[in-house]
C-alpha cells in the first residue's frame, strides 16, 4: 500500500499555471492558430436571401465574379443544393497580392426547404452576379382552400 503525503502547497504553482494559460491565449489570439479558427468562423458561401410565398420560394445567391457555367443547382424532394467553383484572380506579372478577402475554390451548400419542391419547374437565372432560383411547391404541398358546406 502506498502512503500519500500532502505537504504545504507551493503558492507559486498557481501563478505558473496562469502564465501558461495566458501564453496559450496570446498564441491563439496572435494569429498562430488563426487558420483553424477562421475555417470554423467562415460564413456560408454563397450568402443567400430567401423569400417565401404560398406558391414557393425565391432564393438569391450572391456570386460576384463566378461564371454561371461553373455552378450546378439541383433539387430533390425538400432539398436544394448549390455546387460550384470560384476562380481566383491571379496577379499580373510584377504585381504582389497585398490582401485576399474574396473567397476562391470550390463550394457546396445544401438547404432544407420547408416543403417538397416541384423539381420539374425549378428555374434559375443569373444576372449581375446574383443567381436567382425560383422553387415552386409541389401540387401536393400547395395550401388548398376547403369549401364549407352548410345544412
Amino acid at each position: 500500500m502506498y502512503e500519500l503525503t500532502i505537504g504545504p502547497r507551493n503558492p507559486w504553482t498557481v501563478f505558473d499555471e496562469l502564465e501558461s494559460i495566458q501564453a496559450d491565449m496570446n498564441r491563439i489570439l496572435s494569429g498562430a492558430e488563426a487558420p483553424r479558427f477562421a475555417r470554423r468562423a467562415r460564413p456560408a458561401y454563397p450568402p443567400l436571401n430567401v423569400w417565401a410565398s404560398a406558391d414557393g420560394l425565391v432564393i438569391d445567391a450572391e456570386m460576384p465574379g463566378v461564371d454561371p457555367q461553373d455552378v450546378e443547382v439541383s433539387a430533390v424532394g425538400d432539398e436544394l443544393s448549390l455546387r460550384g467553383k470560384v476562380n481566383a484572380q491571379e496577379p499580373a506579372e510584377g504585381e504582389t497580392v497585398l490582401r485576399r478577402e474574396r473567397p476562391a475554390g470550390e463550394f457546396q451548400r445544401t438547404l432544407q426547404l420547408p416543403f417538397r419542391a416541384n423539381t420539374g419547374a425549378v428555374k434559375a437565372t443569373f444576372k449581375n452576379g446574383i443567381l436567382r432560383i425560383s422553387i415552386p411547391r409541389s401540387e401536393e404541398e400547395k395550401p388548398r382552400k376547403i369549401a364549407i358546406e352548410a345544412n
